[in-house]
């Protein structure tokens, strides 16, 4: 003979099953009804997106008195931050979407992230390389860069890729000083290299030549002319051990696929997006700028891949009008709501406490086991 000591027949079905209804119902409530919850170091992440925001709208009055009439193709947000598909200074082929999706200046959030992450305090000193390729970008890092209070010293490069900073009178050059003269930012490039093949804008016109290194003179900027390759990188760490007066540089960033930053094609594929404290064992990295301060044992923070960051981050693509201050993931997680889930667990506990001890909903046949339950 079985003993039987719980069957379901013992109890209300009906109940068993309005049960199980509103145990989904309170899955799916938990599911919908998540709750915002701020990321750290969210007020200095909406400082810096602001600073930037306010950087793209002093830029904006004099990029678009440059622009063709049918400017707003490239660029529907009309921020004046997309430059032109081909100039005499454009260095080498760039995306467009790419370009689009870096207007936003909740990027400078991103960085203020990635640089908390490196642990870099107030009063240390960076070394930073951008180029004219990706303006707004570099207008959110220095936006992380003075929220944060570091001391940058940043070294260029002057021509840019398509779409790029690639106006021969409004280059990345023209730009820093603006911001810097309109007293949002104290600070912009020590040196600046004529960028492209070689970093010395190898393949590029003698016109072109010509008006970028108008532009470093016109800016009040120092050249820096590499023989080749390797000596460009051998000159940038000198200006940068230079320029650090002897205090420690604390960190390096990188804006930007630059050949001389990143090294090679394997180079470009081994350093990734974000923070980068060790060079592979297993692989050997051409020289490059990275790989020297690396070796130093100086950590690295990477800007490249735009639109895998926007969308690790919540930000958008391509977006049609450029996005206000405070939005995305790197604000704001979701998280569910624990009031509701405690709450629903409760509801479900004593529900089926009710119906399988207390005979909640139970009516007189379902107190019976079925003859062939009784015994065998």
């Amino acid at each position: 003979m079985t003993k039987i000591y719980w069957s379901p027949w013992k109890h209300s079905r009906i109940a068993l099953f309005l049960l199980a209804i509103l145990g989904v119902l309170g899955l799916l409530l938990i599911e919908s009804c998540k709750v915002k919850k701020e990321q750290s170091y969210f007020k200095k992440k909406l400082h810096a997106a602001k600073l930037a925001e306010r950087g793209f709208q002093i830029l904006k009055p004099e990029l678009l008195k440059h622009k063709k009439p049918d400017y707003k193709e490239f660029d529907p947000s009309n921020s004046g931050l997309i430059g032109e598909f081909l100039t005499p200074v454009t260095s080498n082929s760039g995306s467009l979407p790419a370009k689009q999706t870096s207007i936003n200046p909740n990027f400078a959030a991103v960085m203020v992230q990635f640089l908390k992450k490196a642990k870099v305090e107030e009063g240390d000193t960076v070394a930073v390389a951008i180029s004219g390729s990706f303006p707004a970008l570099n207008i959110c890092l220095f936006a992380a860069i003075d929220t944060l209070k570091l001391k940058p010293i940043i070294i260029s490069s002057a021509s840019a890729s398509q779409f790029g900073a690639n106006h021969p009178q409004m280059l990345w050059l023209d730009m820093e000083k603006e911001l810097e003269s309109s007293g949002i930012f104290s600070f912009r490039s020590s040196y600046a290299s004529l960028g492209g093949i070689q970093d010395k804008a190898a393949g590029t016109s003698k016109e072109g030549k010509d008006l970028l290194i108008r532009a470093l003179k016109r800016n009040n900027v120092k050249l820096l002319d590499p023989i080749h390759f390797e000596d460009s990188i051998e000159k940038r760490m000198k200006y940068y051990d230079e320029l650090s007066q002897g205090k420690p540089i604390k960190l390096f960033i990188n804006v930007g696929g630059g050949t001389t930053i990143l090294g090679t094609s394997l180079g470009k594929q081994v350093f990734k997006n974000g923070l980068i404290t060790d060079l592979p064992e297993e692989v050997l990295i051409p020289n490059s700028v990275i790989k020297s301060f690396l070796e130093r044992e100086t950590p690295v923070i990477n800007f490249i891949q735009i639109e895998s960051l926007a969308k690790r981050y919540g930000l958008p693509l391509s977006p049609k009008k450029i996005p206000k201050p405070g939005e995305g993931k790197v604000f704001y997680s979701e998280e569910y709501n624990p009031i509701l889930y405690v709450s629903v667990f409760l509801f479900l506990l004593i529900g089926l406490y009710g119906v399988t001890r207390l005979g909640w909903g139970e009516n007189e046949d379902d107190r019976y086991l079925p003859k062939t339950l009784r015994s065998r």
